[in-house]
């Protein structure tokens, strides 16, 4: 009886094991990728829970990664200024902001007009993309999913146009209709490229999904940053030299990091007020899950209590871009 006992302790050692194992995740505290509980099936909101929790892990992940790039584009920018690279991406991007306005004004003539070169980053969302992810999420036909575009729909755009619209249908004013090119807000539906930001029209967790989704998907330029100023003017080469070096290091990277996080700031917003709302009825909509019901509860929780570290990680990438970029191409007085 005992030899018989010992497989059988084993067999349940093994099924706790697993039991426990069931919710991995991001370091972010919010889901892994695919939703860490494993598909969620047997109840209504099945499909918007998995979409949720599926944008929930990118998003945690992505823009741990966008203020990373933030970061290193500082540092990149602190070493040809030679100053210390040390600190969070705030103090270090601020540093460097400080130095670069310090090194144009002791370095140039007063009045002197200095000419940094380049052409403003700029990033495409799939609104097709978002359209899919709305659509799956809402189970309806991606032909019956809006998605309004916040800046140049570079596809088309069928519907009110509040800018100049270039379609044949058109009537190139506010407000008008348009079957073409927008070039200001979208308030029909996008559909192509979308140069700005999205903004899908849908439930609240399928909203939240698809904008997450698709403006983290942007496709973003880089600019190539130059300085021009005559030479004549400058009174200290190598303070200018290095502040030339540093631009030229880091300042189109950061340039590009800023843009795409300002057209994820709106689609935050709405993930964290999603979060919060699911989080607060997490166990009631849980019910049905059987032993996935405390896994997908507490993920829930998760995400909604690290909504605030990604805000900041996004706010932190649009400021220190604008803080950087500002101080990059000023003049002294």
């Amino acid at each position: 009886m005992r030899n018989l006992m010992k497989p059988l302790r084993a067999a349940l050692l093994v099924t706790v094991a697993l039991a426990g194992a069931g919710c991995p995740k991001v370091p972010g505290g919010v889901p892994g990728a695919g939703g860490g509980c494993g598909e969620i099936k047997g109840i209504p909101m099945a499909a918007k829970l998995n979409a949720f929790l599926q944008a929930s892990a990118e998003l945690d992940s992505a823009t741990a990664k966008l203020e990373n790039s933030v970061k290193d584009a500082c540092k990149k920018m602190a070493v040809e200024l030679k100053i210390p690279t040390a600190g969070d991406t705030a103090t270090l991007c601020n540093a460097v902001s400080a130095e670069l306005k310090e090194s144009w004004k002791v370095s140039l003539k007063a009045k002197t007009k200095l000419n940094v070169k380049y052409t403003p980053a700029k990033c495409t969302v799939k609104a097709d993309f978002a359209a899919e992810v709305a659509a799956k999420c809402e189970a309806k036909a991606t032909a019956d999913i809006s998605v309004k575009c916040e800046g140049t729909c570079g596809g088309t755009c069928n519907g009110a146009c509040d800018g100049t619209c270039a379609g044949s249908a058109g009537t190139g004013g506010s407000g008008g209709q348009c079957n073409g090119q927008c070039q200001g807000q979208c308030n029909g539906s996008c559909s192509g490229g979308c140069e700005g930001h999205a903004d899908v029209e849908a439930s609240a967790e399928c909203k939240a999904s698809a904008n997450v989704r698709a403006n983290l998907q942007a496709e973003c330029t880089k600019p190539d940053v130059d300085v021009e100023v005559d030479m004549g003017l400058v009174l200290d080469t190598s303070r200018f030299d290095r502040a030339k070096a540093a631009v030229k290091a880091g300042l189109g990277e950061l340039l590009m990091a800023g843009e795409k996080a300002k057209g994820l700031v709106g689609a935050v917003k709405v993930w964290a007020g999603a979060a919060k709302d699911l989080a607060a009825s997490g166990k009631d909509i849980a019910k049905g899950l059987g032993m996935k019901a405390a896994c997908v509860a507490g993920q829930l929780s998760a995400s909604a209590k690290a909504a605030a570290s990604i805000s900041v990680r996004v706010d932190v990438s649009v400021s220190a871009s604008a803080s950087v970029g500002g101080a990059a191409s000023g003049s002294t007085n």
